[in-house]
């Protein structure tokens, strides 16, 4: 599709490739590489914002008991006990080479993206240039085409310009479809501590992220995750896909205020409960490794809580010019604990490592409670160029990411409304 704008020259958008080598870990070994790709095209655009009164999350999946003895399913969610994807889990048989590190799975052209920051709409490619308006954080606006590190992008209100990407979210299931997304804090929460509910926060709406998306012809949950982050997600999947698997992706970018609620909550229950607190206090970890208490990489952007299902159907669906795998049915790898369970029953490692080592992580051994899925989990996000966190199974860090969003200032001020994505 072809956008017609005054003032814009559509041949001016191009694509850049880097290269960058990085090791997959399948059990405790690793093997992969890594090439930058950026894809993008030209779209036209179509302000809406919609949502849906009634509703009815629906994964196309299955769900596996997760292997302890808490019962914190959500009831909207089907029960099923699997065999096919416990136990021992052999190296697959994956064609590096095909894997683009970087790549997306559809243009950025047409996706809905949003001010990360406070920022200024320039136009032209250039800081250089006249300043015509600015955004604030959390502002929205539809992706009409990318040049080096900038994007064309309009607002709600129709005007249009240009704004330094780096310090943008994008609208993940825009450009990456084929990943599963089940954010169940957008209608019931999961979060548990030492399998006690939190009042106030479990089985609760902590913040609203469903709409229909019209580039997508469906309803689907809003994700946002910084821009250069969401590339580094794209390689985890490809390489998730290329092994039968599929990454099921259950928070992205959270809100700081959301962040504090549930934080006082559980300091809350902490304080009724002595076995939820001697858990969290007792020992090596403490409250700000299973819920930061400050900021957190989620208010940032850069990171992700997921679990890992093994695909049993897909089909390929049509977006615009594009073709691009849907996952239509899969089951959910035994892992060590229900996703946001916030106590040492979900770590990883034996003891705390510093988040901020890109390496010391790789020296300690795994708790008892590491399953295979796990283990296999971590592995492709890993060979991605992600972090894991020592508390918790489910949770990878962008450190790159981090860089750049600390020094821009991204601090989880604003909620997410509505979404602009239009067909690419």
């Amino acid at each position: 599709m072809v956008a017609v704008i005054i003032g814009y020259v559509p041949g001016m958008g191009v694509s850049r490739v880097g290269k960058v080598g990085v090791i997959l870990k399948i059990g405790f070994f690793f093997v992969c590489l890594v090439v930058m790709v950026s894809l993008q095209s030209i779209s036209t655009f179509d302000a809406l914002k919609t949502d849906d009164p009634s509703f009815s999350p629906a994964p196309a999946s299955h769900t596996v008991d997760p292997g302890s003895d808490i019962d914190d399913t959500p009831d909207e969610l089907e029960v099923l006990t699997v065999t096919d994807v416990e136990g021992d889990i052999s190296e697959p048989d994956i064609d590096i080479s095909s894997i683009l590190a970087g790549s997306l799975e559809l243009p950025v052209a047409g996706a809905t993206g949003w001010a990360a920051i406070d920022m200024p709409l320039y136009s032209e490619a250039s800081i250089d240039s006249s300043i015509r308006s600015h955004f604030e954080a959390g502002q929205v606006f539809v992706i009409i085409d990318e040049f080096d590190e900038w994007w064309y992008v309009k607002k709600s209100d129709g005007e249009s310009g240009w704004v330094e990407h780096r310090a943008c979210f994008i609208n993940l299931p825009d450009v990456i479809p084929s990943i599963v997304y089940n954010v169940t804090n957008a209608y019931s929460a999961l979060t548990r501590s030492s399998g006690y509910e939190i009042p106030g926060v479990t089985g609760e709406i902590l913040y609203e992220a469903w709409s229909f998306n019209h580039r997508l012809s469906r309803y689907e949950f809003i994700v946002p995750t910084l821009y250069s982050t969401s590339k580094l997600l794209s390689t985890a999947q490809q390489l998730a896909l290329e092994a039968g698997d599929t990454i099921i992706l259950h928070e992205a970018y959270r809100a700081h205020e959301s962040q504090q609620r549930s934080v006082a909550l559980l300091r809350e229950l902490m304080e009724e409960n002595d076995e939820v607190r001697s858990a969290i206090e007792d020992g090596p970890w403490n409250l700000n490794w299973f819920i930061a208490t400050s900021m957190s990489n989620h208010q940032r952007g850069v990171a992700f809580d997921v679990n890992l299902g093994k695909v049993l159907s897909s089909e390929t669906e049509q977006i615009g010019d594009f073709s691009v795998k849907r996952i239509t049915e899969h089951d959910v790898y035994i892992m060590p604990t229900q996703v946001h369970e916030l106590s040492p029953l979900a770590a990883i490692f034996e003891r705390p490592v510093s988040s901020r080592s890109r390496d010391a992580w790789r020296d300690v051994p795994f708790t008892d409670t590491m399953t295979p899925g796990a283990i296999l989990l971590q592995g492709y996000f890993d060979s991605a160029g992600f972090t894991p966190l020592a508390s918790e199974w489910w949770h990878f860090n962008d450190l790159d990411g981090v860089i750049i969003a600390s020094e821009l200032g991204i601090n989880g001020s604003f909620f997410i409304e509505g979404i602009l994505s239009v067909v690419p």
